[in-house]
């Protein structure tokens, strides 16, 4: 039994071994998302290997000299929420409805709707 369980054992740690080294290589994805002032038009971007490179391409995506970065995440999500009279609001989280939740809660209103969102493939 003895020999068993030390086996037992050893394939269990080699397993644990390479399922957290093949973890720890997974890239990290970072999005973002920018709208103009009155988020009438808006441009995001996930899957980017930096922030950098996710702002760039959001406002690139926007294509208004007036656009600006909104928020930025990792392996996450985020979201736009506006209401009728132009109020935003912007959030992230670790699921759609958690960063749609918090955006439409951070809008403050109550009548806030969401405008985008956009999640990494990784979150």
């Amino acid at each position: 039994m003895k020999q068993g369980f030390g086996i037992l054992s050893a394939v269990v740690l080699v397993t644990q071994s390479l399922t957290s080294s093949a973890v720890a290589q997974i890239p990290d994805n970072f999005g973002a998302i920018a709208t103009t002032p009155d988020a009438s038009i808006w441009g995001y971007a996930y899957d980017h290997p930096t922030r950098a490179e996710a702002e760039r391409q959001a406002l690139e995506e926007c294509g208004q000299s007036d656009c600006e970065i909104k928020l930025w995440f990792k392996n996450a999500c985020g979201a736009v929420a506006k209401d009728d009279q132009g109020n935003l609001g912007w959030a992230w989280g670790e699921t759609r409805p958690q960063a749609e939740a918090e955006a439409i809660s951070s809008c403050g209103t109550g009548t806030c709707q969401i405008e985008t969102w956009v999640c990494t493939t990784r979150y």
